[in-house]
């Protein structure tokens, strides 16, 4: 469940759970982290980590983890990680790296097959992979992230009055194009509700209750009772990943914070030259020769986060503004299907404000 501490983090721990005889569900994920994000003088890392899934699979079928490393790039970091693997049990399926010798970093993600662990339970198999990745971590002031991939995340759609990336989402995950669970879709307009009929997800219409002679202290209130409520139903549908699918609403720094590594926000690139509204007409009043979109990680700093994604298009003075949003809006979809895909794959690891993606 949701926590004070956000859930599915690259910098910071995830947890996520299940459904059990009670009527929770069991834990079904499992990540631990070891976290240099805190670090300012070259010393050594906090270790955060959060209990989640360690389901059971059925006899035969593989159990697969997606290890994410960053750490100062030294000799033998690559070794010592498959050995440690190799040690448990387990079987590499693909790995992916990059060092960046500049700034004396490495990163890396390994995808292996932890079925086949020495280790005879799930939960002690974990244990034993958590004790073993430490010890190597220990050797090399390594930041790690360990994701278990038997269950699909559960993934949140927050939309506000344009569909497009809404239904783009939605038609992606019905042909397993994106692999996940959608269980919620939340508006603070109603206008959407009906796509939510159609492909039978619960649809939560929650305004901003908030009055033209408010003051800013009011203002800050009812965005802040509004939000509540949207914490709420995270919680209630166990939510691992939120995507602001042209969510028109500037979120309070608060709920950024807590949720900053796993919510992904879309939108055109304009900003900043063409902020507020009607930033296509006013681009093409300006003669703009490309649009494009970016997908990032949300931040307290107003669409200032991590970028996962961007992709642009070349305008030619035949376009008309119409031509112009339609053109922004197809690479709004393709850019934000991509991050999503990346992120729900664990490709994605954040080192300070920027992005390694194994993806490309």
């Amino acid at each position: 469940m949701w926590s004070s501490s956000p859930k599915h983090e690259l910098t910071r721990a995830r947890r996520s759970v299940g459904r059990n005889a009670s009527g929770k569900r069991p834990n079904t994920s499992h990540i631990a982290s070891k976290d240099p994000s805190s670090r300012s003088d070259g010393g050594r890392s906090r270790r955060e980590r959060q209990n989640g899934e360690s389901n059971l699979t059925a006899a035969g079928e593989p159990r697969e983890a997606t290890l994410l490393v960053d750490c100062p790039d030294a000799k033998g970091v690559v070794a010592a990680s498959a050995a440690m693997l190799y040690g448990q049990g387990c079987n590499i399926i693909e790995t992916d790296q990059h060092a960046c010798p500049d700034a004396g970093l490495f990163f890396q993600r390994i995808h292996f097959d932890y079925s086949e662990c020495y280790l005879g339970s799930s939960e002690a198999a974990i244990a034993g992979l958590e004790a073993a990745i430490e010890s190597v971590a220990d050797r090399f002031d390594m930041k790690w992230s360990l994701s278990l991939g038997n269950k699909p995340k559960r993934m949140a759609v927050l939309v506000s009055k344009f569909d497009h990336c809404l239904y783009d989402i939605l038609l992606r995950k019905n042909s397993k194009e994106l692999d996940c669970e959608i269980p919620v879709i939340i508006s603070n307009h109603d206008d959407l509700r009906h796509i939510g009929e159609q492909f039978g997800i619960p649809f939560y219409h929650l305004p901003m209750r908030i009055d033209p002679n408010f003051s800013e202290e009011q203002k800050l209130a009812a965005k802040h009772e509004q939000e509540s409520e949207i914490e709420l139903l995270l919680k209630q549908y166990e939510i691992d990943v939120v995507v602001l699918a042209r969510y028109m609403q500037v979120l309070s720094d608060d709920f950024c914070e807590r949720h900053q590594a796993h919510t992904i926000n879309i939108h055109h690139s304009f900003l900043p030259a063409f902020e507020g509204g009607y930033p296509y007409h006013r681009a093409y009043d300006r003669g703009v020769k490309i649009i494009g979109a970016t997908a990032h990680y949300i931040t307290a700093d107003l669409d200032a986060g991590p970028i996962i994604d961007q992709d642009v298009i070349r305008i030619s003075h035949r376009d008309s503004v119409e031509d112009m949003i339609q053109k922004g809006r197809n690479l709004e979809r393709s850019v934000l299907s991509r991050a999503l895909s990346w992120h729900l794959e664990d490709r994605v690891l954040i080192h300070n404000n920027k992005t390694v993606v194994f993806g490309y």
